[in-house]
């Protein structure tokens, strides 16, 4: 502690503070010292300039603070209160003040650390339903954020970020990397990049690359007041903020992956798509993961290079490079995508089996709940289960599908595909794109049916709106599938719908 600058040992102290403060914590990244002293944590920039930003002066950490106080409530403003200057007097320092300011802090409300995502999910206390929630607020927070300048659309800065992470691996070739693997995801990375020019301009175009958090990790989501709340999004770093959308969401799908809870990614990715709708963006997905996969890998690289760490921590450095640029080397090596469908009356056990699967398979769900709804929004004045509304519903989950899967990745559709010529049509894009298809067929008691239904209506929470008006109609004019690749699964009440 005694490195520590004279006026950052004064936030040790429990006198410093205008409130109660015991058990002052210092946490310490390359860049930050952030202390946690109960109801408030106060973050402060180390003067530095490593070269991706610049902090050293007292008008930079001056900025940086205030940019990154007005960037983070948007996503975290329970979280992020205001910034103090940190002055000099006769006895010492003090929060607060305007006379011999020595530096600047960001006053923020302290949460647990153990509930940080990442600690929450080791501890086998994460509740998967926060991808839904997750799902909503950053749907939300890309279709209100600042569009980029055009002078982010372009694939320049995305090449540079990415040669910069070959740079750094190919110093560990042989102890993180083999020069095989090096070699594979380099030349799919530079293949994709000159493939790709077109669309990545594309998407600025479309309104795609905004000003979004830069670092979507479960270590950067900590449950707040009972709810996921995103913080410390990148301030310093225009170009690592004003990214793709798609860039952005990358980075907690490939999280994630290197956590082994597939699962969790995708069903964050379906629920994200069933919100904005920008299914066309996948095709760029592939790209930004193994972008993600390598940007982890060379940043655990560099802090393996620190010499100011022991060996054990610089042993778990490099197997942390080694793991991820592995990640990064399966994403080259995608397995060919399936389509799935899971059909059945209402209330059959659909979502929960397409939740199920979705992690197994790598597979983005799409449900028809979901799609109708957001197609409802561009016709209000349709009956939400009618005739006309479910021709639209269906048009739109086919069309989806068929550029999930052109994208190269598997999908699950999950509506009940009453009619014959429905379940033809999936039949009919798997050959169309060549690939293998699999239809599941769900089927319960009716009194089964009638009693989840009238549960999850009760509850409130599902995004069916299917009531026992609407099931009712579907058993009169029900007709058991005869088609003969068709897989038939009995459900049971001991399985949820």
């Amino acid at each position: 502690m005694d490195a520590l600058p004279a006026h950052v040992r004064a936030f040790l102290n429990p006198d410093f503070y205008p409130h109660p403060a015991a058990d002052i914590r210092l946490i310490q990244t390359h860049i930050s010292w952030v202390f946690l002293t109960g109801d408030y944590a106060y973050k402060l920039k180390k003067p530095v300039n490593p070269g991706f930003l610049d902090f050293s002066t007292l008008e930079k950490r001056k900025f940086y603070c205030r940019r990154e106080l007005e960037l983070n409530r948007r996503l975290a403003p329970v979280i992020y209160l205001e910034v103090l200057p940190v002055t000099r007097t006769d006895s010492g320092y003090r929060l607060g003040g305007e006379a011999d300011i020595v530096d600047y802090c960001l006053k923020m409300r302290q949460f647990n650390q153990h509930d940080l995502l990442d600690q929450r999910l080791d501890a086998g206390t994460f509740d998967p339903a926060w991808m839904d929630t997750l799902a909503a607020d950053i749907a939300a927070f890309h279709k209100h954020a600042e569009t980029a300048p055009r002078e982010f659309g372009g694939i320049d800065a995305l090449r540079r970020h990415i040669e910069a992470n070959f740079q750094v691996a190919e110093t560990r070739l042989g102890t993180v990397l083999s020069e095989s693997t090096f070699t594979t995801i380099r030349d799919h990375c530079r293949a994709l990049l000159k493939r790709q020019a077109k669309a990545v301009a594309g998407r600025w175009r479309q309104g795609h690359v905004r000003a979004c958090h830069g670092d979507l990790h479960l270590r950067n989501i900590a449950l707040f007041q009972d709810r996921p709340c995103v913080f410390d999004c990148i301030e310093f770093g225009d170009e690592f903020r004003m990214i793709d959308t798609m860039n952005d969401i990358a980075f907690l799908l490939m999280d994630c992956d290197a956590r082994g809870r597939p699962d969790l990614g995708y069903r964050f990715l379906s629920r994200y798509l069933e919100h904005t709708g920008d299914y066309d963006g996948l095709t760029l997905l592939p790209l930004y993961l193994i972008y993600r996969a390598c940007v982890r890998g060379k940043v655990a690289c560099l802090l393996a290079a620190d010499t100011g760490i022991d060996e054990e921590t610089r042993s778990a450095q490099l197997a942390e490079a080694s793991h991820y640029f592995s990640l990064a080397e399966s994403y080259v090596r995608r397995p060919t995508p399936t389509l799935f469908a899971a059909g059945g009356l209402s209330g059959s056990g659909k979502s929960y089996l397409a939740l199920a699967g979705c992690g197994v398979e790598h597979a983005v769900i799409i449900r028809s709940d979901a799609t109708r709804k957001r197609i409802a929004g561009n016709h209000p004045d349709l009956p939400l289960y009618g005739r006309k509304m479910n021709e639209l519903t269906y048009a739109g989950m086919f069309e989806a599908a068929e550029t999930t899967l052109q994208a190269g990745f598997s999908v699950i559709l999950d509506a009940t595909f009453l009619r014959r010529e429905d379940r033809d049509m999936i039949r009919r894009i798997a050959a169309r794109q060549q690939l293998p298809c699999r239809i599941l067929w769900l089927e319960a008691d009716e009194a089964l049916l009638r009693k989840r239904i009238t549960h999850r209506k009760r509850l409130g929470s599902d995004v069916s709106d299917a009531d026992l008006a609407v099931l009712d109609k579907q058993l009169a004019a029900y007709r058991r599938p005869e088609e003969k690749d068709i897989t038939f699964i009995q459900n049971s009440s001991r399985w949820p719908a």
